[in-house]
């Protein structure tokens, strides 16, 4: 049978770079969202066939083909000062991007595209960035209790409404930076010296900060039954003042009509 020459080239084109070879892959994670301010990473990798060498890589945004000549973000080629999008890949697999201290006008769908010896690749299906505002940023507990024995451990989450994606999360106690960083804060082997109020930073700068999230360290296991107690006593105190403040409020009321009808 023979074949239209157009329709030939077609095929061909298809079997190569554009098509479905798995010899030319680029693999991007689930679209998600970060919070306005965050540092945010983009984890990529990419294939193409043995033998060729990468000689340039770049990512553009809101782009289906991310060819040379379309605006981006990151091109191996050129340098830029200042850049707030960092690649952290290579030549070779690894194509993974980082965004520093996001911005609204970050929103977009990403794509990688590498130049071989050989032909290029693009990854058509790229991955959307949403970037949102930094409100509901809290700090959740593996522990109910704000009150916790001494040698016992808690872990502390930084959590919002964005789904984290190897964000750059910052930790503080009672206002002053910890040296742990990440979404997680491990506290093991307590001492009296981490009770504090804990809050966790989307960046080093200190927006979008979490509320306090208060923790109480004993010295021993009664300890607990104490500061419940103490606070049970300081509420039924608090309590029994209000109660006899507005009882003299209602005498002293009564004394005063008593007096004018007289």
């Amino acid at each position: 049978m023979k074949m239209n020459p157009w329709t030939l080239s077609v095929l061909l084109l298809l079997a190569g770079p554009l098509g479905a070879d798995p010899d030319w892959y680029v693999e991007y994670p689930d679209s998600f969202c970060v919070v306005e301010g965050s540092t945010a990473t983009i984890p990529c990798s990419f294939t193409h066939p043995a033998g060729r060498r990468v000689e340039r890589v770049f990512w553009c945004t809101n782009q289906v083909f991310c060819q040379i000549s379309t605006p981006n973000v990151y091109d191996s080629s050129i340098v830029r000062a200042d850049s707030r999008f960092l690649y952290l890949g290579d030549l070779i697999r690894n194509c993974t991007l980082k965004i520093i201290k996001t911005e609204k006008r970050d929103t977009a769908t990403y794509r990688f595209r590498f130049e071989t010896n050989g032909g290029g690749f693009t990854g058509q299906k790229g991955v959307r960035v949403n970037v949102t505002d930094g409100e509901d940023v809290k700090v959740r507990s593996s522990v109910t209790d704000h009150v916790v024995k001494e040698g016992g451990q808690v872990t502390l989450t930084c959590t919002s409404a964005c789904s984290f994606h190897q964000l750059d999360v910052h930790w503080y106690r009672n206002g002053h930076n910890l040296s742990e960083t990440g979404p997680a804060l491990h506290l093991s082997g307590l001492t009296n010296d981490d009770t504090g109020n804990y809050t966790c930073s989307l960046d080093s700068s200190g927006q979008n900060t979490s509320g306090p999230w208060s923790l109480l360290v004993g010295e021993y296991e009664g300890f607990r039954w104490s500061v419940h107690l103490v606070v049970a006593v300081v509420k039924g105190v608090v309590l029994a003042v209000l109660f006899l403040l507005h009882a003299g409020a209602v005498f002293a009321k009564w004394c005063t009509n008593k007096t004018k009808h007289i």
